[in-house]
């Protein structure tokens, strides 16, 4: 029963905790599955960093990837050539071994040894395969996808790229498949489908939004306004560059901060106010540097060193794109190489210096063609054919212009900068459309939510309660339990006390009565012996039979006593008289009485008062009831207890009788919180002669003993 209702409270307080307790702790314990959740960040994940359970390695490789995704480039590869040794392994999780791997890819991949990020990326994916993680095969494909981008190898990329899209989607994680999106239109960007880029990123976007994931839907933004600038829809970019900085809000992720300042320095060279950008942008240059953002320096660099050239400060220009070159080398990175020795080609061009010019635009050339980048050419096409012209090479300015002019013929780029425009005001379109429809939700949903915080209210309070009722009611069970339990066990020790203090009592009584048959032996009185033995033998199974019980009937302890003083008249050949006087309520009422309690004092009156030897002895016995209290008196008109005593120092007789009853009584008091004494007086008070002793005792019945759960007495 006990174990019943500790099991019974146990689930009654983890029904009640195990819902916040649940959420709180398993929610996203793990870092791997933290790092495919819909909630993750950069912010969030560097938040959650102490809170992970992890080895040394573990640490340091997720403090690598969170310095990677804030631009931090140079710490990303310090950390990981820490992380290249043979020693490192993660063996507390399969898929941190694969995130390991992944992450080498990108290390790779930034030292520009892309065979390497490769091979990286399908280790990453084996891993994956083998414990059936959908999401982190998807991850690794898109790695794929993004290298064979790099190496100019669209098909596979494409195909890479369409692969991850295609797992991911069974994982049902909506911000892996945006990511997955998001890599993918960098690759179309890349290979210069810029409508399809468009059209990708717009689809990511829309997933991010309905998680709520604002990081990230502050990224994509970012990119439809790259995009956007790219195809020289210079008002999509702004109102996409503003919800970025809009979601970005209170400038919570550094690096989204500083890049959409230079897609603004962008603009504003783009708008021909070159001077704004060389006002504002050494600070945005002090900033990346001092927050180590060195993916973003080379551009913040080139930027500059444009800004600069456009308002005729050539030799500063010339010192920003150096620093630019030297970045864009270090993260080896060739399309903005290219694009930097188009904009020196262009600088020396506008001061004269032709030959420089030249060699700067053929620089880049070779670095677009080997990257297959007509766009970049087609730039450099013409400025070339300006260059020639300029030195009266007119062969070479014809070819040059023809390089250029069957581009434009070919190129759709006004069709992919108006497609882009009408997918871009679509989007806007859609969007507040949905938001009206959010807010309509919302509204809705905030009703509703009121009414179930007010539900949820009333049934934690109810829950409350009802922990509380729980308790108390456990507490007071336990309470009365443990008291029932002391109370039997106090019961058991009084019965076991009784036991042994009536077990003294018997010897003591058939210790007399064999002296009364040792006397007749002696005597000679074979017909006395004869009939003492045979009342004895019957008043010894009456004791016999009543003495180990708690209680008897009065109407047995009056037959007791009955055959007990007729076996001493024998003894004693009737020189003492006796008496019974019982209350007939007591017997027909069958009140109890403790066995023998009052043999000791019938005793006494015939041994000690030397009844035998005063005329006309007797000895009277009464019971009745007094106050509630059963009222036994036992009195002699012997020679008195004064004169008893001195017999008894003659005698060195020491009678134990008294403190044992004085201890039975004590023992029924304690157990039935009675009142019940022992009072001996003299008989006589004036001659000092005969004895009067009055027990009380607790008055108790037989049906009372019953209805108290206690054994039968007399069984």
């Amino acid at each position: 029963m006990r174990n019943f209702r500790f099991t019974l409270i146990t689930a009654l307080l983890f029904y009640c905790i195990f819902p916040f307790w649940n959420n709180n702790y398993f929610g996203q314990n793990a870092p791997t599955t933290y790092l495919i959740s819909d909630d993750f960040s950069p912010d969030g994940l560097d938040k959650k960093l102490n809170s992970f359970s992890l080895t040394g390695d573990e640490r340091r490789l997720l403090k690598a990837y969170s310095h990677r995704l804030k631009g931090q480039l140079k710490l990303f590869l310090l950390l990981m050539d820490s992380l290249n040794a043979p020693s490192v392994a993660f063996t507390s999780s399969p898929l941190f071994t694969c995130f390991y791997h992944l992450q080498k890819s990108y290390y790779f991949e930034d030292k520009g040894q892309l065979n390497l990020a490769k091979s990286e990326a399908k280790k990453g994916l084996s891993i994956a395969d083998k414990q059936q993680r959908k999401a982190w095969e998807g991850l690794a494909y898109s790695r794929l996808g993004r290298i064979y981008g790099k190496q100019n190898n669209k098909d596979s990329s494409f195909y890479y790229h369409k692969k991850s899209i295609e797992f991911v989607k069974r994982s049902k994680g909506k911000l892996l498949l945006a990511l997955c999106l998001h890599e993918f239109a960098k690759s179309n960007n890349r290979f210069l489908q810029i409508e399809q880029a468009v059209n990708q990123e717009l689809l990511a976007l829309e997933l991010v939004q309905k998680i709520k994931n604002d990081h990230f839907t502050s990224v994509f933004y970012q990119f439809i306004a790259t995009l956007s600038l790219s195809a020289g829809n210079l008002r999509e970019a702004e109102h996409y560059l503003l919800k970025s900085n809009q979601k970005n809000n209170r400038r919570l992720n550094q690096l989204i901060t500083l890049e959409n300042e230079l897609i603004n320095f962008r603009l504003l060279l783009k708008k021909a106010l070159p001077v704004e950008v060389v006002v504002h942008i050494p600070k945005i240059v002090r900033l990346l540097e001092k927050h180590q953002v060195d993916a973003a320096l080379g551009e913040a660099w080139l930027i500059y060193g444009q800004a600069l050239s456009s308002v005729n400060k050539s030799d500063s220009a010339m010192q920003a794109f150096t620093n630019a070159l030297r970045f864009f080398e270090e993260q080896i990175s060739p399309y903005n190489m290219a694009e930097v020795y188009l904009l020196i080609g262009l600088d020396f061009a506008q001061r004269n210096r032709l030959m420089e010019a030249e060699q700067n635009f053929k620089r880049s050339i070779n670095i677009y063609a080997n990257l297959n980048d007509y766009r970049g050419l087609n730039e450099n096409y013409y400025a070339l054919s300006q260059i020639y012209l300029r030195m009266g090479n007119t062969k070479l300015a014809y070819s040059y212009l023809k390089n250029y002019t069957e581009f434009l013929k070919k190129t759709t780029f006004s069709v992919d900068s108006k497609a882009i425009e009408e997918l871009t005001q679509s989007n806007s379109r859609e969007e507040r459309e949905r938001l009206i429809d959010t807010q309509e939700e919302e509204l809705s949903k905030e009703l509703k939510e009121k009414e179930i915080l007010q539900l949820q209210s009333d049934r934690q309070l109810l829950g409350i309660v009802i922990v509380v009722v729980v308790f108390f009611l456990s507490g007071l069970t336990l309470f009365f339990m443990n008291r029932q339990r002391n109370t039997l066990q106090e019961q058991r020790e009084t019965e076991m006390a009784q036991t042994l203090l009536r077990s003294q009592m018997n010897p003591h009584f058939i210790f007399n009565a064999l002296a009364v048959i040792q006397s007749y032996i002696y005597e000679n009185t074979p017909e006395k012996t004869s009939n003492f033995l045979v009342d004895f033998s019957k008043l010894i199974r009456l004791i016999l039979e009543n003495s180990p019980k708690e209680f008897i009937t009065i109407d047995i302890e009056k037959e007791i006593l009955t055959k007990y003083l007729t076996t001493q008249k024998l003894r004693f050949e009737d020189r003492f008289n006796f008496e019974l006087t019982i209350d007939e309520n007591l017997i027909s009422k069958r009140a109890m009485i403790p066995p023998m309690i009052t043999q000791p004092f019938v005793e006494n009156s015939i041994e000690h008062g030397q009844l035998h030897t005063v005329t006309n002895g007797t000895i009277h016995i009464a019971m009745h009831e007094r106050d509630g209290m059963l009222e036994i008196v036992v009195s002699d008109n012997g020679v008195g207890r004064s004169k008893a005593s001195k017999i008894k120092k003659k005698t060195n007789h020491k009678s134990m009788a008294l403190n044992i009853t004085r201890e039975r009584i004590q023992i029924l008091n304690k157990k039935y919180k009675g009142k019940g004494n022992l009072e001996i007086y003299d008989f006589d008070e004036n001659t000092k002669t005969g004895t009067k002793a009055i027990i009380c005792l607790p008055l108790i019945y037989e049906n009372i003993i019953f209805e108290g759960n206690e054994k039968n007495p007399n069984h």
